[in-house]
């Protein structure tokens, strides 16, 4: 396992110093998934406590970097970062009450609509870049999206990626090192959530952060060669993987849906995915002219 766990780390932190999102996610669906395929003794709130210590390690050496490079939007992390911290701890601690297959559902229902909501094309952004701040659409979304993360453990970068892009209009550089800060803030809480039980497996999480630092250094790195718009579309591909694979996993072990079934299911849901992306933004399929 702890072979298992660098490797899931250092790919995983890359993931996350590029995108600031799937990162987490990567790490919850592979440790569901190969709990499910190895018996392994793992529940569901373990893996939740484990996906939060992973994301604040990463988060915390990734905000470093994005911080000195200013690329962190301080409004945001006042008004949606501190709310989603009280949210997170609140559902962390509702959480450990709750049915494993409960939160897997959650897990899944959440990945679909961050999957939709982030290949939606963006409009009117040369008009709403000058609107005034959204406080109060800010805080309340906060408040979801810091619900979400509670109860499934990750920074729910899969959820605030969208928000930061569509209702921010933040650059894709300048949402990925915000979502550094905001992502560390809320897996405080729940962590805090879930101190008072036995949710803590020291021989995962440590060679997860270890190989995580490195992986988010790299990926962080990374982003200076990679235009913006590859950059969004490697989001929205990796969003959508993860919504996929939530949901394989989601139907075939909690709702004991036959193989073949889901298999089916996937793929055609796959599918659905790849070609609402490239029909809905056009720019991704166009090649660039040469100068």
């Amino acid at each position: 396992m702890w072979v298992f766990a660098f490797l899931v780390g250092l790919f995983s932190g890359a993931i996350s110093g590029m995108i600031s999102v799937g990162g987490s996610i990567i790490v919850t669906s592979m440790l569901i998934l190969f709990s499910a395929l190895y018996n392994w003794d793992f529940n569901m709130k373990q893996i939740v406590t484990t996906t939060a210590f992973y994301t604040l390690i990463t988060t915390i050496s990734g905000t470093i970097y994005f911080w000195l490079n200013k690329l962190v939007v301080k409004k945001i992390v006042v008004f949606f970062g501190i709310p989603a911290v009280i949210s997170s701890l609140a559902s962390s601690l509702l959480a450990n009450s709750a049915d494993d297959n409960w939160l897997q559902g959650v897990f899944a229902f959440f990945s679909l609509l961050a999957a939709l909501a982030i290949i939606l094309p963006e409009k009117n952004r040369d008009q709403q870049d000058h609107a005034s701040f959204p406080y109060f659409t800010s805080i309340l979304l906060s408040l979801i999206v810091g619900a979400v993360g509670g109860m499934i453990g990750v920074a729910a970068g899969f959820l605030y990626m969208p928000i930061f892009l569509r209702l921010f209009h933040l650059k894709v550089r300048q949402a990925v090192g915000t979502g550094m800060v905001v992502g560390g803030m809320l897996c405080v809480g729940t962590i805090l959530g879930k101190l008072g039980g036995d949710y803590i497996r020291m021989d995962v999480i440590l060679p997860l952060g270890i190989s995580g630092i490195v992986g988010v250094l790299i990926g962080g790195k990374l982003t200076s060669f990679i235009k913006d718009k590859w950059l969004n579309l490697l989001m929205c591909i990796i969003i959508a993987a993860i919504a996929v694979q939530t949901i394989f996993v989601f139907m075939a072990d909690s709702l004991m849906i036959s193989l073949p079934i889901v298999i089916t299911a996937t793929l055609l849901l796959s599918g659905i995915f790849l070609w609402l992306i490239f029909a809905l933004n056009p720019s991704f399929a166009k090649r660039e002219g040469r100068s």
